[in-house]
C-alpha cells in the first residue's frame, strides 16, 4: 500500500579504506526504512559518490561532489579506520571537507572511528597521524563514536539514525560550534587557565587521548567539579573529564579564576 513520506538524504562519507562499512551503511538504512518508514512517514535515502555524482569539468573534484551531492543532503554519516584521505585544495581531505560543511550548516553528523586491529605493514603513518588529529578535533565538539566490528557499527548506527530523524522532524537540532570556533575559544582562555592555580592537561591511555585532567588547587571546587561530571583519580592527582568537555570545563576554570 502506498503512503506519503518525507525523504531525508543521508550522505555516506569516508576515505577509501572502509569498503565494508560503505556497503554496510546502506543496508542499515534499508533496515531502518523497513521498520520505521510507514509508521513515521519518513524514508531515508543513502547518497554515495559512486552512485550520485557524475563527471563534470570546470571545478576541483571535491567541489563537483559538493555541488552535486552534499548540499542536497539532510544528514551525514562518516566512518574512518586508518586514513583521513587526500587534500582537496580547500581542506585536508575530501571526507573532512564534507563533514566540516555539515557542521557549519548545522545538519546532523554521525562520526564513527573503527578500533579494529591494524596491520602495521599496511599502515600509512602520515595518514594515521592526520586522522588522529581530526578525531581529536571532532571529540571536542562531541561528535565521535567508536565501533569494534561491523555488527557493532550496525547497532550503533541504527539507534543514532532514529535519534536524528526524530530531531529533524521536531526541529530540535542544536547549533554545533565548528572546530575553528572551538579552537579560537580555547586559545583565548589557555593563558588564563595555565596561569592560575588550576590547570588542565591531556590524559593519554592506550596511545589515545580521550580525556583530560583538571589539576592543581582543586580542593575549593571539589563539589562543583564532581557535579560537572568529573571523577577524582588519586593516582593521577586530578579530576578526569571526557575530551569533548574540554571547552566547557576550561571556561568554568576561567570563570572561577577571574572571581578569585
Amino acid at each position: 500500500m502506498a503512503f506519503d513520506a518525507k525523504v531525508y538524504k543521508v550522505l555516506v562519507a569516508s576515505p577509501g579504506d572502509v569498503e565494508e562499512e560503505r556497503r554496510t551503511i546502506p543496508e542499515v538504512i534499508a533496515s531502518w526504512n523497513a521498520l520505521n518508514s510507514e509508521k513515521d512517514a519518513v524514508v531515508l535515502l543513502p547518497v554515495k559518490w559512486e552512485t550520485h555524482s557524475a563527471p563534470l569539468m570546470g571545478d576541483r573534484a571535491q567541489g563537483v561532489i559538493n555541488d552535486q551531492m552534499l548540499k542536497t543532503c539532510d544528514m551525514a554519516i562518516g566512518v574512518f579506520w586508518t586514513r583521513l584521505g587526500s587534500p582537496t585544495g580547500a581542506s585536508e581531505s575530501g571526507t573532512a571537507e564534507e563533514i566540516e560543511w555539515f557542521i557549519k550548516n548545522n545538519r546532523p553528523v554521525m562520526l564513527y572511528f573503527s578500533s579494529r586491529n591494524i596491520e602495521p605493514d599496511k599502515l600509512d603513518i602520515d595518514q594515521f597521524a592526520a586522522l588522529k588529529d581530526f578525531e581529536k578535533r571532532m571529540q571536542k565538539i562531541g561528535l565521535t563514536g567508536a565501533y569494534s566490528s561491523i555488527t557493532d557499527l550496525r547497532e550503533k548506527l541504527f539507534n543514532q539514525l532514529s535519534i536524528n530523524v526524530r530531531r529533524l522532524l521536531n526541529g530540535e537540532l542544536p547549533k554545533v560550534a565548528s572546530p575553528d570556533d572551538l579552537r579560537e575559544r580555547l586559545e583565548s582562555i589557555t593563558k588564563i587557565v595555565k596561569a592560575g592555580k588550576l590547570y588542565m592537561e591531556d590524559y593519554e591511555k592506550d596511545g589515545q587521548v580521550k580525556s583530560f585532567l583538571v589539576k592543581g588547587d582543586t580542593a575549593p571546587l571539589k563539589q562543583e567539579l564532581k557535579d560537572l561530571g568529573g571523577r577524582w583519580n588519586r593516582t593521577l592527582g586530578g579530576w578526569i573529564f571526557q575530551k569533548a568537555r574540554e571547552v566547557e570545563i576550561a571556561e568554568f576554570i576561567k570563570l572561577k579564576t577571574s572571581l578569585s
